[in-house]
């Protein structure tokens, strides 16, 4: 066989094997067209493919992606795209009917598995200058490792993970003398794509130079270059670094500290144990690796330390890593650093791909030399393997390991044994190609991908999740037809009964919803003041009031097939699709608004105050008290005097369960002081739907509906475990909303209104001074343009836009630029010449 036959025959191996392996097991699971389910989990399941759509939306119409009305009560869309979307492949689902969007994004993960093997088989090949086709199986266990187990549905990191074994291997060549391009080009692609995931990369690098120099000596030009580079690559990402910086200093990351305490999250064995197949993999709130890329791994990493056919110097400085790295996965202090200065809210340990990276490429080492290391090294490095498994196994104590975990784990210690003492033995003089190495090669294929079945988690039906899509579509226009009707492009759309936290973006309306790491954090702590379900990344709608509704600016609420409102009091039925039914609310103000009178003073201030709200100095009004004791105060504040809602009884108890019976008709809420231990089911005895209280994680207001006396509301434990009940039962006060609502609805509006992707404009006649609030949430971006002069923005509440006025006519504009846009483009393009001239000045001084 030639020598590029033999090359091409590598590559093709090494994108064929992971990209075929996970689409057998796509076929396996039935991952559609190959059967009913989808690839859609956790995030890909809330945030990506909703994302996706409005993306794609606002592509094919031509639109700006710096804004999006759609995100929630509205939102920096630019932010979206850089933290989710910012993959350049991405553009290509132009090209596809939007019916295929789903496809599109789960056969991109089948796609950049492949190159994910591509590359990190290259790198082999390029690192250890051979062509072994042996590479393209560790190429195999990079695609198939127990990172990707547990996030390999995340498609925005997909980009990084392919690049990533180039950059590294663009620094090796710059650390050699050799050209900078490789590493310049990819280290610029990575942070392009996706700049979180590429802050861990960035990190490594840093370290890896240091390992480099070490263990190959210091040379000044390459730690020039290397920092020069650096610098342009990440200079090239600029235009959408910048404005993500300054979104993300908008949002309620901005509160986290770093951690004084030294705190260790799990003990030496629990780490190993990671190590390990059939191990459940972790996506949640705790802080376990997921660092699986082979049994076989282990053995070869030991033969790697244990060999004097590797220097010691080398092997020193790679075992400093390799600790580094496992002090990292438990101290918080290194956890915090590693995960860009912040603590992850779920998803742990994200850096771990560079981890597997590093041991890989050990293995690889340690794999070419199982025939010519010494017989002492050769025994003590599985006899360390073998015990340290054995020993874990029993150990360890983490609930990811079962009696399977066992039974793998014997099963692959044995093969490894057999295995590798069989190729050992083995006289074939030509090792590359011996039949005990295929053998063995074929083994490590199949453990991987016998690995990645078993613990790559579930999939949904397709069915299921566009269960609603179509007849919230057709109900859509008619909220559409009514917003244009009424000259309110801001009417909000909300559900019922929601399964995609961000459907608003799949459906195309805006909402009082939104899931993202970009989330406006003057949002959330709006939301939280007025009892909404939340936290640093979300905001729903469970917890809305009338009072609440109104000013998000809430008119509708769809509810799906199936169900039943219980609060249909609040709205009237105006159409109905394939059993969905779409409401109008009651109690509704208007896009733009007057307020004056009343105490209302205290509920304006400069945009100045919104970094002492982000940073808790200032907490905003009504802060500490109960919610609907804050709308409460609100009202009376606007110049009603009467209460919105009134406290009826304080449910103190600890048991299983506790019940209140209403003492009049009326429309009832509750607030649970404190969490409970348990979630809580709440039932009622007159046949309206029951309803899931989820007071173990979230403080929020809860919509019991209308209900007639004597209606007795049970409220029992999720888990049927005691827990201390702390509830505070309000009935909604009918009247003195409808005051509200006739107080701010008879003062003067904004009319004329003009909406398009990124402004909003209208007309108003003052017949007095007083404030105008507009219900668009204020962030970094927004100018104010008042009879055409750019004007200072004030918030009303500490979140909505707003303006004093005085009598007399006015237009109004406000426009959306995002922060940082205009500066970032600058230094890319002035980052693109630079790459450029000093690409051509390293071409000429090699030619010279």
């Amino acid at each position: 066989m030639n020598n590029k036959k033999k090359i091409q025959q590598f590559y093709l191996l090494s994108f064929a094997l992971p990209l075929l392996a996970t689409l057998i097991l796509f076929i396996v699971d039935g991952i559609y067209p190959f059967g009913g389910t989808t690839f859609l989990r956790k995030d890909f399941y809330q945030q990506y493919t909703p994302f996706f759509y409005e993306f794609y939306r606002k592509m094919k119409n031509g639109e700006s992606l710096y804004y999006s009305w759609n995100a929630g009560i509205g939102a920096n869309f630019l932010a979206v795209y850089v933290y989710y979307l910012a993959s350049p492949f991405n553009f290509l689902s132009l090209l596809i009917p939007e019916k295929f969007i789903l496809e599109f994004m789960t056969y991109m993960v089948v796609l950049k598995t492949g190159f994910m093997g591509l590359t990190m088989s290259h790198y082999l090949r390029r690192h250890f200058d051979r062509t072994d086709l042996a590479m393209t199986v560790f190429g195999l266990a990079y695609s198939l490792s127990g990172f990707m187990a547990a996030y390999n549905w995340n498609v925005m990191w997909m980009d990084v993970l392919f690049a990533a074994p180039l950059v590294i291997l663009g620094l090796e060549y710059i650390h050699a003398g050799k050209k900078p391009y490789l590493y310049c080009i990819a280290l610029a692609f990575s942070i392009y794509s996706n700049y979180y995931l590429s802050i861990m990369l960035c990190m490594f690098l840093v370290l890896y130079y240091i390992a480099l120099t070490v263990i190959n000596g210091f040379r000044l030009s390459g730690f020039f270059r290397f920092g020069w580079y650096s610098l342009l690559s990440g200079a090239f990402g600029a235009v959408l670094m910048l404005p993500e910086l300054a979104a993300l200093q908008f949002t309620s990351f901005t509160s986290s500290k770093f951690p004084k305490d030294i705190e260790f999250y799990m003990k030496p064995v629990d780490i190993f144990g990671r190590h390990l197949a059939g191990v459940t993999t972790e996506t949640g709130l705790d802080h376990w690796p997921n660092i699986y890329c082979g049994i076989f791994t282990i053995f070869l990493v030991a033969l790697y330390f244990a060999t004097r056919q590797v220097r010691l110097k080398e092997k020193i400085v790679k075992l400093v890593l390799v600790l580094f790295f496992l002090l990292s996965y438990d101290l918080k202090q290194l956890n915090y650093i590693w995960h860009g200065f912040n603590y992850p809210d779920s998803l742990p340990a994200r850096q771990t791909y560079l981890y597997i990276i590093l041991l890989l490429v050990m293995a690889y080492e340690g794999f070419t030399h199982l025939r010519d290391s010494g017989k002492k090294a050769y025994i003590a490095s599985l006899a360390v393997s073998t015990i340290a498994i054995v020993v874990t196994l029993i150990f360890d104590k983490d609930d990811a390991l079962d009696v399977s975990t066992i039974w793998i784990n014997a099963a692959c210690i044995i093969a490894c044994l057999g295995f590798f003492t069989i190729h050992r033995l083995d006289k074939t003089k030509t090792q590359k190609y011996s039949f005990t190495r295929a053998i063995i090669c074929l083994f490590m294929v199949v453990e991987l991908c016998v690995n990645m079945g078993i613990t790559n988690g579930h999939s949904i039906k397709r069915k299921d999740y566009f269960s609603s899509f179509s007849a919230y579509r057709e109900l859509n226009k008619t909220v559409k037809a009514s917003n244009v009707e009424k000259n309110n492009p801001l009417g909000r759309v909300d559900e019922i009964k929601r399964k995609i936290r961000n459907n608003s973006m799949l459906i195309d309306f805006s909402s009082l919803s939104c899931f993202s790491s970009t989330t406006n954090g003057l949002i959330q702590k709006y939301c939280e003041r007025y009892g909404l379900t939340g936290s640093r990344v979300f905001y729903l709608n469970e917890g809305v009031t009338p009072v609440s509704a109104a000013f998000m600016g809430q008119h509708f609420t769809m509810v799906p097939a199936g169900s039943t409102w219980n609060s249909r009091d609040l709205g009237v039925q105006i159409d109905e699709n394939d059993g969905a039914k779409l409401y109008s609310l009651n109690t509704t103000l208007p896009a733009g608004y007057v307020i004056r009178g009343g105490d209302t003073d205290q509920l304006f201030a400069s945009v100045d105050t919104c970094k002492d709200i982000l940073s808790k100095k200032i907490k905003g009004f009504g802060y500490g008290s109960n919610p609907l004791e804050i709308e409460n105060s609100l009202v009376n504040a606007l110049g009603i005097e009467d209460r919105a809602f009134s406290y009826l009884k304080r449910l103190e108890d600890k048991g299983k369960t506790t019940e209140y019976t209403t003492t009049e008709d009326g429309h009832y809420y509750l607030y649970d002081n404190k969490k409970t231990t348990e979630d809580l089911k709440v039932t009622f005895d007159d046949g309206s739907d029951a309803l899931t209280y989820s007071s173990r994680r979230y403080k929020y207001v809860l919509d019991l509906g209308y209900h007639a006396e004597g209606t007795k509301v049970t409220f029992t434990s999720d888990k049927n475990v005691e827990t201390d009940f702390d509830i505070c039962v309000y009935k909604m006060n009918s009247d003195i909303i409808e005051k509200f609502s006739s107080l701010i609805n008879s003062n003067e509006r904004l009319e004329n209104i003009v909406q398009d992707d990124v402004s909003l404009s209208g007309t108003i006649e003052m017949a007095d001074d007083g404030h105008l609030c507009l219900q668009v949430p204020y962030e970094k971006g927004w100018t104010l343009y008042v009879d055409g002069k750019e004007t200072p923005i004030e918030t009303f509440d500490s979140l909505y836009i707003s303006t004093p006025l005085q009598k007399g006519l006015h237009t109004i504009e406000i426009r959306f630029y995002p922060e940082g846009l205009k500066t970032g483009m600058m230094i890319t393009l002035l980052a693109a010449l630079l790459i450029a001239v000093s690409f051509i000045v390293e071409k000429k001084n090699r030619a010279i």
